[in-house]
């Protein structure tokens, strides 16, 4: 009998050990879905730009959200440098082009349950208006054509891949890979259609 109930005892030890370390052992958190907002700073293929964006949850981890970007473009031929005594000169500028869009955004996070919560890869596309200004720096053309301030109006469109990752919880850090459609029907500066690539640094709050 008492052999009986050592063996018990010897064979319980492990399952009654196991079932107390199981009470301090947490569950994987489960997958999280906030509000978003932040700034952000485009690298585009003929510039470079400023944003603010906010994003709201809705149900399959999609955020539904609006921006709006300010972009500085330069022409094809630009050239900046420093020159002998330090001065900062610019050669073959002829445009001052500037962009504002307005953007309203869906967001899909993926791989949900794969991916610890703190990375968060995604897909995006957004459509909107944009608004363009353009300045010459130069009276005529090269044909001897007077040039006038350039204000055009378009539609747009992006669509992009991207990952977010948080600091500290509550902030996070984004980077991103899109593709701008910004065609216009009339010629801005050097061209017509500004449609092009922009790497995207976001840098945002959970909330």
């Amino acid at each position: 009998m008492r052999k009986t109930l050592f063996i018990i005892i010897i064979v319980s030890l492990p399952i009654l050990s196991f079932a107390q370390l199981s009470e301090y052992l947490e569950d994987d958190p489960e997958p999280t879905i906030t509000k978003h907002r932040g700034m952000a700073y485009s690298l585009l293929e003929t510039g470079s730009g400023l944003g603010l964006f906010y994003e709201l949850p809705i149900e399959h981890f999609f955020h539904l959200g609006i921006g709006f970007d300010a972009f500085m473009l330069r022409d094809r031929n630009e050239i900046n440098y420093v020159d002998i005594y330090g001065y900062n000169r610019v050669y073959g500028k002829q445009n001052n082009v500037f962009l504002f869009d307005l953007l309203f955004t869906a967001k899909k996070r993926l791989f949900v349950d794969k991916v610890d919560d703190s990375f968060r890869p995604y897909v995006t596309a957004g459509v909107g208006p944009v608004f363009g200004m353009n300045f010459p720096e130069i009276d005529r053309d090269a044909q001897g054509v007077k040039l006038k301030d350039q204000f055009r109006w378009t539609a747009a469109a992006v669509v992009g891949a991207g990952l977010d990752a948080d600091v500290d919880g509550k902030y996070f850090f984004g980077l991103r890979m899109q593709y701008r459609f910004m065609p216009f029907t009339e010629k801005l500066g050097e061209r017509s259609d500004h449609s092009m690539i922009d790497i995207r640094l976001e840098i945002g709050q959970r909330f």
